[in-house]
């Protein structure tokens, strides 16, 4: 008898749910409006598995989440986007319903699923870096996901930055105010209002804030890769897979910020293109991986 795995993709706008089974195949899926639901994504789950379990056997379930989580507890603990999500409930369902469930960053499951789908070697240490509406970033090491104490290591996006000078004793700006698609918006309404937002990284290549931009995000990305020694990365979201992205010149500035010879000459770059699937996968390899 085959043996299927629930993955579930909790956004800040949908949940998608889906039965895969050992060869990554989805079965059978569901999309639900995430402010809906809010905190009954128990209820959902439990509709969900009683409505299946009969005819497919769910050994493991597996839940991204857009936030912070405690692996071993299994609470979340902070979502920023939607509140409700919050909370130590997930236990009394595993309980309740004799699965594991396992949890999760949402992009660090996300690239989970990337890096199978890429082939990458399960030896290899990987790197993803996925610029939308935010910055989210992940690390895998070996075939394993590094997710830190609460599922957040890796978040570049966290960390500070002082392009426009070191601010004495106070808090920084982090590095998504500066590079996230939001902040791409507002350079595009200070800036060059009078031009297409569509265009405006290609008419304005060469213009000091774009310029400023580009380094900015190769710097880090490129300060990540030399901490950590991986030389492969996977880069996705909707600003970088946009068309008007410079994707080669930014590999060009990468590459220029790392100083150790061997990494230099194996970087290798992957390009993610997004699927509405892609974080149902990732949740259900996750908790393949993890049930063993």
């Amino acid at each position: 008898m085959k043996n299927y795995y629930l993955g579930i993709d909790c956004g800040g706008t949908n949940i998608r749910i889906g039965l895969v089974d050992e060869q990554n195949k989805i079965f059978h899926q569901e999309k639900h409006d995430a402010q809906k639901i809010g905190s009954n994504l128990s209820g959902l789950i439990e509709r969900y598995v009683l409505q299946y379990k009969d005819s497919y056997p769910i050994k493991a379930i597996g839940i991204g989440f857009p936030g912070l989580v405690n692996l071993d507890t299994k609470e979340v603990l902070h979502v920023p986007n939607l509140k409700a999500f919050e909370g130590s409930y997930l236990n009394a369902l595993e309980k309740q319903l004799n699965i594991p469930i396992y949890i999760g960053n949402d992009v660090n499951l996300l690239m989970l699923y990337d890096a199978m789908h890429f082939g990458i070697d399960p030896n290899k240490s990987v790197m993803g870096f996925y610029l939308g509406t935010g910055l989210g970033s992940a690390i895998r090491i070996k075939q394993w996901m590094y997710q830190g104490d609460f599922g957040a290591a890796g978040e570049i996006g966290h960390v500070p930055v002082y392009l426009r000078g070191l601010k004495h004793g106070e808090r920084q700006v982090d590095l998504e105010s500066e590079v996230s698609g939001f902040n791409l918006k507002n350079i595009h309404q200070k800036h060059f209002l009078n031009d297409p937002f569509e265009t405006m990284l290609v008419d304005h290549f060469d213009s000091q804030v774009i310029q400023d931009y580009l380094n900015l995000l190769a710097v880090y990305i490129a300060t990540q890769i030399t901490i950590l020694d991986i030389s492969t990365i996977i880069l996705g979201g909707g600003v970088i897979m946009s068309e008007q992205f410079p994707k080669k010149y930014l590999e060009s500035l990468i590459l220029k910020n790392l100083f150790a010879k061997k990494t230099k000459e194996n970087f290798k770059v992957y390009y993610a293109e997004s699927s509405q699937n892609s974080g149902i996968l990732g949740a259900a390899i996750f908790a393949k991986q993890h049930k063993g």
